[in-house]
């Protein structure tokens, strides 16, 4: 990053969006002091103390909006394919570097608050402090540890199994006195070779005492859900967030489960689909496809599978669009073949599946933060708030590919130096 900011900083471009989902603002000013915001508002209206000095910069035809939030990462996996068994056998300092080097790309994208849904041993609060005390550059992060899984579950390998009401109780214990953010469940199997997807793992006994520690201790919960029992579970279990939620059968199968849809709304649960990693496999098979000439018998069962799951999720989710269901997002990057620094992606996928434009950036700012429990203090422009801001090229509420074309990233009120920065008009005044 720079050097310490000047005590004003204005920022000018074409238009502001607070990420609340209010119409941007025309011509608009956003005054930053030291490292919070001052206010905002159209450019003619907005004026630093007389004889402060002021940095200014002008972006011209460009939005100001708040840094973005993907609610779902995991910042130990490389992101280009290779499965999570495989990653987890990685020695625990490898793969500390290798989640510092992601969350620096995860910044320069414009991301400046994520949580990350699970990582191994004790890599994840590592990370943390290190980001804390300055020893890499990354965004705010917010960290379960590891996810609480029954013994052989998906993601057993991170370190957490636990079985029967008293282990998951006891195991929430040692996770929050690690210094766990919130608490991370995996509900069903996953991609684990050992797990199955198609099944619940937890009973509703097991989720109960995991969300009663939990919230007696003031911490969210968030649970992996790949099948339509595990689902159910969660609702019946008082689970705040329901990760992927897919309604497949115990038999493989999948239909339309209008009831869960309707008691998710009612619950007001955050439903965080993560749809983009679907079309990033799609797209590393595909290219796999064109290198080599051809796929594998088991990759193209994967491809074709993989397409169908897309289609079928893309309506899911646009059925609990419309029925109020509250849904954020959150990229599950870098996992499987889905890379760090792409989570504009996930919020283009958010409109495809319904939400206008503005919502979309709204489940990747204001909503992604308050379902992570950092809705006071990321997600939206507000005076008085840490100055964490995003300026792209161009308006992102007509055409969300404008989040792909940053110009620059303030955290802290300070700009985020890059490699690839462009240079905007700058300006310093006494």
């Amino acid at each position: 990053m720079s050097g310490a900011p000047a005590q004003f900083t204005l920022l000018t471009a074409a238009r502001l969006l607070d990420g609340s989902g209010n119409p941007p603002l025309e011509s608009a000013a956003l005054l930053i002091e030291g490292g919070r915001i001052a206010g905002f508002g159209r450019q003619g209206d907005m004026r630093s103390p007389d004889g402060a000095q002021v940095e200014r910069v002008d972006y011209g035809d460009a939005t100001i909006l708040p840094g973005l939030v993907d609610a779902h990462t995991h910042l130990i996996s490389p992101g280009d394919g290779t499965p999570g068994d495989d990653t987890a056998r990685e020695a625990d300092e490898i793969l500390l570097l290798r989640a510092a080097r992601n969350v620096r790309t995860i910044l320069h994208s414009g991301v400046t608050t994520v949580r990350d849904n699970g990582a191994k041993n004790h890599v994840a609060f590592s990370l943390r402090e290190g980001l804390q005390r300055g020893l890499a550059v990354g965004p705010r992060v917010v960290v379960c540890g590891r996810p609480i899984t029954m013994t052989g579950g998906h993601m057993w390998y991170f370190g957490s199994e636990a079985d029967g009401e008293d282990e998951t109780r006891a195991e929430v214990r040692k996770l929050l006195k690690e210094g766990a953010d919130y608490i991370k469940i995996v509900a069903s199997g996953g991609s684990t070779r050992s797990s199955d997807s198609r099944r619940a793992s937890y009973t509703v006994a097991e989720l109960q005492a995991i969300t009663d520690e939990s919230h007696r201790r003031g911490k969210l919960t968030a649970a992996h859900c790949a099948c339509a029992q595990s689902v159910k579970n969660c609702l019946d279990a008082g689970v705040d967030m329901i990760v992927h939620c897919v309604f497949t059968e115990a038999d493989g199968s999948y239909r339309s489960r209008q009831e869960l849809v309707d008691r998710l709304a009612k619950a007001g649960a955050w439903v965080n689909p993560t749809l983009y990693i679907l079309r990033a496999t799609i797209k590393h098979l595909t290219k796999t496809r064109e290198r080599q000439g051809k796929l594998q018998s088991h990759q193209e069962r994967l491809l074709g599978r993989t397409k169908r799951d897309l289609e079928v999720r893309l309506e899911a989710v646009g059925r609990m669009i419309r029925a109020g269901v509250r849904i954020v997002a959150g990229s599950d990057s870098p996992w499987n073949a889905y890379a760090p620094g792409g989570f504009s992606y996930e919020i283009e996928t958010m409109a495809q599946a319904g939400l206008s434009n503005g919502d979309a950036i709204v489940s990747g700012t204001a909503a992604a933060a308050e379902s992570i429990g950092v809705g006071d203090v990321a997600g939206r422009l507000a005076p008085g708030r840490e100055a964490d801001v995003l300026v792209v090229t161009g308006d992102p509420t007509r055409d969300l590919a404008a989040l792909h074309q940053v110009l620059d990233i303030y955290q802290g009120g300070r700009r985020v130096a890059r490699e690839e920065s462009q240079v905007p008009i700058t300006e310093s005044t006494e």
